[in-house]
């Protein structure tokens, strides 16, 4: 009786598992159909996706622009249409602008927030689309479709490297069929200074970067004083350092060759010896009494018109906050 019962109950329970297992492969089988409130995934490839590296400044009243114009080809490869049939299925909403939320990959159906932008969203670090006054508000993105330009404006705050995205999807519940733009940004903030200078004519001559033009940056960077900032460079607290060139770090290794902590350096931006082989300019903070200044001085030799792209920061002895220089040096 006993055995019975058992063999009974396995039957039972293969039965209920095998309806059970029927029953999910005709779910998963069944494509999900996402509803207005539901974010469907990007399915996009290589062929389908627009991407460019950007770099701008925080606040900056230029945007990043891109013209769809420049992809009519993927536009109609994927969406079958060219650019103006594009803008007109827009306008008709069988097409939809759309921003992407990055970090899920799913399509954002977020409502346009930026006031006067039909299609413009303010978005945050995160490449997700956030209110305007989100703590770690990245910037402003937009489609104009007078311009047939995506537009993307930098928050004066902002700084670091974001992805942000966005595309145009074909209308429907699950979007499937799309073209992305990929905007891999980075926004030097006032951590960072850019200057355009001229290196007067003669052996030795410098141009001279004074700290009160850069008294704000200082202060966002290291919350002091030009003042502070001048005693920290003269005490040895802060340290004045060459960067890499096409990298932008900091060569901590590196060692004096110039005065006052300065350097000598070669036309790559790499710290060298006086009358070493190269030698180009010197970098050196001139401490006096009535002022204080960075110079930016010529090596012997250097032909007039030569432009050199001179990269140096300071840094404070922990090394966790850095004021970056990107100086094009001219000389007269």
């Amino acid at each position: 009786m006993k055995t019975k019962l058992i063999y009974t109950l396995m039957l039972c329970s293969a039965l209920f598992m095998a309806s059970a297992c029927s029953n999910d492969y005709e779910d998963a089988s069944t494509p999900h159909v996402y509803g207005p409130d539901e974010n469907p995934p990007v399915k996009s490839d290589a062929a389908s996706t627009v991407s460019g590296v950007y770099e701008m400044q925080a606040g900056s009243a230029t945007p990043i622009s891109l013209n769809i114009d420049l992809y009519e080809d993927v536009i109609q490869k994927k969406l079958g249409m060219t650019v103006d049939e594009l803008l007109a299925n827009i306008e008709k909403g069988t097409v939809v602008v759309c921003p992407i939320n990055p970090s899920r990959n799913v399509w954002n159906k977020a409502k346009a927030n930026i006031e006067g932008k039909k299609y413009g969203w303010y978005v945050n670090k995160s490449g997700n689309v956030c209110k305007a006054d989100d703590k770690a508000l990245y910037g402003a993105l937009d489609f104009d479709p007078a311009s047939r330009c995506f537009n993307f404006y930098a928050d004066e705050n902002a700084g670091g490297a974001s992805s942000i995205e966005i595309g145009f999807a074909i209308n429907g519940p699950n979007y499937n069929t799309g073209v992305r733009f990929v905007f891999a940004i980075t926004i030097y903030d006032r951590s960072f200074v850019f200057k355009n200078v001229t290196i007067p004519a003669g052996d030795y001559k410098a141009y001279e970067l004074d700290f009160n033009d850069v008294a704000d940056n200082i202060d966002f960077t290291f919350g002091t004083s030009v003042a502070n900032f001048t005693s920290g460079l003269s005490d040895g607290t802060l340290k004045l350092y060459m960067m890499n060139l096409e990298t932008n770090a900091y060569v901590w290794d590196g060692e004096s060759t110039a005065n006052n902590g300065g350097y000598w350096c070669n036309n790559n931006n790499e710290i060298c010896t006086w009358g070493a082989s190269g030698f180009s300019y010197f970098i050196e903070p001139w401490i006096g009494d009535d002022s204080a200044t960075f110079a930016i001085g010529r090596a012997p030799g250097i032909a007039s018109g030569t432009v050199f792209l001179v990269k140096f920061g300071v840094a404070s002895s922990d090394r966790e906050k850095m004021l970056s220089f990107f100086i094009t040096a001219t000389f007269e």
